[in-house]
């Protein structure tokens, strides 16, 4: 599933490539298909400490999300699917559940809006 998903064929990812690829291995892993070489790939590609958190945060939760599914599902494929898209994005967040609400309100996971300052959110504080 992982292979056929996403290869193991690659010389560098950003962070969000490697947290949807640590969240799919978690997935693997959950349903009996570890890959642990691939995973310690995946954690060699960033030097510091919290990219390195962060994507095995997002491997621990594919796991548990599998583990919690694979009790109700008939086969590994049917946890993948329920789990992972066809193009390899978790079909939710990959770490909502693993960080505490204040860091999930922050930009960890959010892409950028673009537009003028006006249509960006600001914090209630700053509002009249």
């Amino acid at each position: 599933m992982y292979d056929r998903t996403f290869g193991t064929e690659w010389d560098g990812l950003d962070r969000e490539e490697a947290v949807e690829r640590a969240f799919a291995l978690g997935v693997a892993d959950g349903v009996g298909s570890e890959r642990p070489a691939e995973l310690d790939r995946v954690l060699d590609a960033f030097g510091n400490a919290y990219d390195r958190s962060l994507i095995e945060l997002s491997y621990d939760e594919g796991r548990t999300k599998a583990l919690e599914i694979a009790a109700e599902a008939d086969d590994a494929e049917a946890v993948w699917d329920r789990l992972v898209d066809g193009a390899g994005s978790p079909r939710g967040s990959p770490v909502s559940a693993a960080l505490p609400g204040a860091i999930t309100e922050l930009t960890l996971m959010r892409r950028s809006r673009e537009g003028p300052p006006s249509s960006l959110d600001l914090p209630s504080m700053l509002r009249k």
